[in-house]
């Protein structure tokens, strides 16, 4: 069986879901991951380089996260691409006339949502001036919470639902879709979740990957500008971009993310 590399500068748990999706698409591949997050106690260094040393000799290709971490490593002797990112699109493509969650209807709208962590790489002064500035909106988030939200008490229409267990029914009932992240090298997931919903979608110039759909997605750099943003965003009525949020969430499906790693390796092997 022919093996592709995972190499991360974060530990095991953190590209699960992505290695999954891939290994299951691709059954000639094994795919190994390593990380010096990984390796413990003394001489660390030394026993991560000698792991690598191995892996590499053992695989066709090398797949790097984040992607800026490539910069950071000594020549490998192998292919090197990021390790990509993707979406069930099929899950999140849903129609928008599936039941509302109960708990969503009773907050009323226009919902601007957020399917994800909240956490230390969260641009939190950006919902707090929204909330404060439009108490008419609802900001709704239904993932965990993983740093202090404390500038948000008081805020009446900041909700957090964490422990939802169907985001794409949530996802497909915002009215706007949004991305907080101050994060350069975060996990681009929940945007492409949004995408292929086709919902609006105020994202901050981070991660990287989001500058790819500029043309798609309202970008905001202050908190000036995500409140101007998420007032373009609730009053969209352009088919050609929900159409065109589409198009690019199907482009980054699993599937399609599967055939351009199986086109890679293809001509790699025709060299």
């Amino acid at each position: 069986m022919k093996k592709i590399l995972v190499l991360s500068a974060q530990p095991w748990e953190f590209e699960r879901d992505s290695i999954t999706q891939l290994s299951s698409r691709m059954g000639e591949y094994e795919f190994l991951h390593i990380s010096p997050a990984s390796v413990k106690g003394p001489f660390r260094e030394y026993r991560f380089k000698r792991r690598l040393k191995r892996a590499v000799s053992r695989a066709e290709m090398i797949l790097v996260s984040p992607a800026a971490y490539a910069g950071s490593l000594p020549p490998l002797g192998k292919p090197v691409r990021p390790l990509p990112d993707g979406v069930d699109f099929d899950r999140f493509s849903v129609p928008a006339d599936l039941p509302v969650p109960a708990a969503l209807a009773a907050i009323g709208a226009p919902v601007i949502g957020m399917n994800g962590a909240i956490d230390g790489d969260s641009n939190l002064i950006y919902i707090e001036k929204a909330a404060e500035a439009h108490p008419e909106w609802h900001f709704v988030f239904t993932g965990p919470v993983l740093t202090d939200l404390s500038g948000w008490d008081g805020y009446a229409n900041i909700h957090l639902l964490s422990g939802v267990t169907d985001p794409p029914a949530w996802v497909n009932h915002f009215d706007v879709c949004i991305n907080i992240t101050k994060n350069e090298d975060s996990s681009p997931v929940g945007l492409y979740e949004y995408l292929a919903s086709g919902k609006p979608i105020v994202s901050t110039p981070h991660p990287a990957q989001v500058l790819d759909y500029t043309e798609a997605v309202y970008l905001a750099g202050t908190p000036e500008e995500f409140i101007a943003c998420c007032k373009k965003a609730i009053g969209e009525r352009d088919a050609w971009k929900t159409r065109r949020r589409v198009e690019y969430g199907r482009a980054a499906s699993w599937e399609a993310r599967t055939a351009e790693l199986e086109k890679i390796l293809r001509e790699l092997s025709n060299e």
